[in-house]
Parts: structure tokens; sequence; C-alpha cells
């Protein structure tokens, strides 16, 4: 076999890269596994975690009186469903465009994000942009008079 220089350098780097292409595959991946030493990544929301572990967002009366509520930490905001108002609706009220926080404006029964106006649904869905992602959602319950949020 007859190998130059160039051809030898081109087998190396051949080789080189059909090494990588393995690892690059996983670390593109999705699906991966925590290992012992790193703990197991947090849900994307609180509708994704664990049932049974609910936070008190406020009361039924100062619900109905203010017309929405909003934690104390502003992650979470709960209002009554503008479809049947036996139900209660949560989202994180941060703006999917710029991270700006949404208020509840009862007349038009959505969210308005006071930066670029986007406007969102009482479920948290994009009614206008520019967003064009919806809020992320919680699950919520009244229970004893209270406003309960799953964290």
């Amino acid at each position: 076999m007859n190998l130059n220089r160039r051809k030898l350098l081109s087998w190396f780097g051949l080789g080189w890269l059909a090494s990588l292409l393995p690892s690059s595959l996983i670390g593109c991946s999705e699906a991966t596994t925590p290992t012992a030493s790193s703990p197991a990544p947090a849900p994307e929301s609180v509708a994704a975690a664990p049932s049974g572990s609910f936070k008190a967002i406020g009361t039924v009366a100062q619900l109905d009186k203010a017309g929405s509520l909003l934690s104390d930490d502003k992650q979470i905001a709960v209002v009554r469903d503008p479809q049947d108002a036996k139900k209660l609706l949560a989202v994180n009220p941060t703006c999917t465009h710029n991270g700006c926080t949404v208020a509840w404006t009862a007349a038009s029964k959505e969210f308005l994000c006071p930066c670029h106006d986007a406007k969102f649904g009482a479920n948290g869905a994009v009614n206008r942009g520019p967003a064009d992602k919806p809020l992320k959602r919680y699950i919520a319950k009244i229970e004893n008079g209270q406003v309960l949020v799953s964290v």
C-alpha cells in the first residue's frame, strides 16, 4: 500500500471523526438517566410534580374579591375558569416572550403582558403574540376555603 503523508493524515482525520460520532449522538439525546451523583431534574411545571404536595396561594374570599391571586414569589397566578366558575386555572405569569410578569384583566378575561401586549387566555394559551408559547399551567383546587396549587 502506497501511503503518502496526505493520505495518512486523511485516514487519521476520518478515524478521529468516526470515534467522536457515538459520544456526539449520546450527548444529543433527550432521554438521559440521572446518576447517583447527579440529582433527578426538576419537573418543568408543578403540573408535572408528584401529586399530594399543594401550596396555599390565598383564600377563596381573596380570589373572589380581587378576581385573581398571585403567589408571594410571583411564580403562580390563579383565576376562576371563565367557562366554569367552579374550576380554577393556575399559570406561571411569566411571559414566554420576554419574561415580563403578565397581569390578569377581568374585563377581557385574559392575561396581558405589559412589555409587548402579548395576550394569554385564562388557561395560559396564546391569544395574541408576539409570544408563541403558552404560559406554564399548574393544577389548582379549593379545599377548606383555601386556594391550593400543586407544587
